[in-house]
């Protein structure tokens, strides 16, 4: 009765095989997560909040008229630069422009308005 059940043997693996599939499924699963990762800023709610954040700064800059350049961190870990320019020509209007960066994806959001400059 034992003779049928061992003629029918699996073959297995050997431990190189399982090794190599192992590693291939280890790099698969870190580039996915990286991707993943960093598609996580791009998406449109986060986006929506930077944006309302953005406008947060531009207000309370015009409101306290500090009109210089300035570098704010938040904690998501995106860096905020604001530059104000003169206006084309115009000596009465500047440009605040805020820009967003995410380290390792770059700029992110631009947020850009035409403030009258005080006399």
């Amino acid at each position: 009765m034992a003779a049928p059940l061992i003629a029918h043997r699996l073959k297995a693996s050997t431990l190189v095989e399982v090794l190599v599939a192992l590693v291939i499924i280890t790099l698969v699963m870190a580039i996915a997560a990286t991707l993943y990762a960093k598609m996580g800023l791009n998406r449109p709610d986060n986006l929506v909040n930077l944006q309302l954040e953005l406008k947060a700064i531009a207000a309370e800059a015009k409101r306290n008229r500090r009109y210089d350049a300035g570098h704010y961190q938040l904690d998501n870990g995106v860096r905020i630069d604001k530059e104000v320019t003169p206006y084309q020509t115009d000596t009465l209007l500047l440009l605040l422009e805020l820009k967003a960066y995410k380290q390792g994806t770059g700029e992110v959001a631009v947020y850009r308005e035409i403030i009258i400059k005080d006399q």
